[in-house]
């Protein structure tokens, strides 16, 4: 029977997380003009640092208080700059961007600082020359956290952590974490939960991580509030408490959080520490899939397909299925194999069936057996052929 999973990726412990929204200044006082320093600073925490390439930037807050106007009334002019330099980088420009950067942190402002480190690491990476642009980057890192950036302290740690450019080191990499961290930067206090949770680089202590991913959430990150829910869900470190999960999960997914969405999705399906609540649960799984997240349209589909909370249909499931099978969920595979045997569509139903089994779903391999008494060897042949030769994120073949 057509199911969902509870929890999109599992993964508790996340080192680098994105925070949503600030409402704790970072570094410094804000220069002299009307909040270009702030709007900027929370234009970066956004993305934590530079938007990666291709990631799109939203300046529209950043034209009124960084706009020229605002740079001649103040008289300091760096921030200017780096709102130019964003500006650049948003549009393609890289070498406008790196001139207006470098002006910028000559004048003194940490934030360009840390914008050409950022370029120089993402530059690295697409050019192949991954140790040069980490080198550039960890000493304009450096450079911008003695500028007193928390943000790049926070980059310090990374690097500390991974190993990039410098040896691994977890202890440095806490050290670094915790600095930024109590300068209120959320990723860094993400982090610093996350290696209280899980013991590294320091003792084990489930309530100071809590205590951490509590204050980074009320700083922004909503990873930090999913990952309370998380605990709560399971109950494995703490005592279970479904309506604590919801509470945590709820701040999460108005976060933006597609894992929490799902979540919170599964939880109004089940009545799991909230009232059950179908059209809630249809509403967070239809955010989590506008936000890509592809366990939430297996999750939907099996609504459809049981006619749980919404009307019965098999087409409708089907293309929530298909939606997450291609991108290459074993369980809606086998979802998807359901749905076609019910709409006797029996060579599709052999192509997911095969791909299932061949992901892990074993418990529908019994359906190769019955599928053989209703397809010609020649037609499962070819079909396993072209399943076998099919590749997650590209469109299956018509059949």
């Amino acid at each position: 029977m057509p199911g969902g999973s509870r929890f999109a990726r599992g993964a508790l412990i996340i080192c680098f997380v994105t925070a949503f929204s600030v409402v704790v200044p970072l570094w410094g006082a804000p220069a002299a003009g009307p909040g270009c320093d702030q709007a900027l600073r929370q234009s970066f925490v956004a993305s934590w640092g530079l938007p990666k390439p291709g990631e799109e930037i939203d300046l529209e807050p950043l034209l009124g208080p960084c706009g020229p106007k605002a740079a001649s009334k103040s008289g300091r002019v760096q921030q200017h700059l780096t709102f130019l330099g964003l500006r650049a980088y948003a549009g393609g420009d890289r070498t406008a961007a790196l001139e207006a950067w470098s002006r910028a942190a000559e004048a003194g402002d940490p934030l360009a600082m840390l914008a050409l480190g950022d370029l120089a690491f993402w530059s690295g990476l697409e050019a192949g020359a991954f140790e040069e642009g980490a080198a550039s980057a960890f000493a304009a890192y450096r450079h911008a956290a003695g500028m007193g950036s928390p943000l790049a302290m926070s980059k310090l740690a990374w690097f500390f952590d991974e190993g990039y450019h410098v040896e691994a080191d977890p202890a440095e990499a806490l050290a670094w974490y915790m600095r930024a961290a109590e300068a209120g930067e959320p990723t860094a206090m993400h982090n610093v939960g996350s290696f209280f949770k899980a013991g590294k680089a320091v003792a084990k202590d489930i309530e100071t991580a809590m205590r951490w991913y509590e204050w980074a959430g009320q700083a922004g990150s909503a990873e930090s509030y999913h990952n309370l829910g998380v605990l709560y869900d399971e109950g494995l470190e703490i005592p279970e408490d479904d309506g604590k999960a919801v509470h945590y999960y709820r701040l999460a997914a108005y976060g933006d959080h597609p894992d929490a969405m799902v979540n919170l999705g599964w939880m109004y399906k089940h009545g799991a520490g909230v009232e059950r609540d179908y059209a809630e649960a249809v509403y967070w799984y239809e955010r989590a899939i506008e936000a890509g997240l592809d366990s939430a349209a297996s999750n939907l589909g099996a609504m459809y397909y049981e006619g749980v909370g919404v009307e019965k249909n098999l087409e409708t499931a089907l293309q929530y299925f298909l939606l997450a099978a291609a991108a290459g969920r074993p369980e809606a595979m086998a979802n998807a194999s359901s749905a076609y045997m019910d709409l006797g569509a029996y060579r599709a139903a052999y192509f997911w069936t095969v791909l299932a089994t061949k992901n892990g779903m074993t418990e529908i391999a019994f359906r190769l057996v019955e599928l053989q008494a209703l397809l010609p060897d020649a037609v499962m042949a070819e079909t396993e052929a072209l399943a076998f030769a099919w590749t997650p994120g590209t469109p299956p073949p018509e059949l």
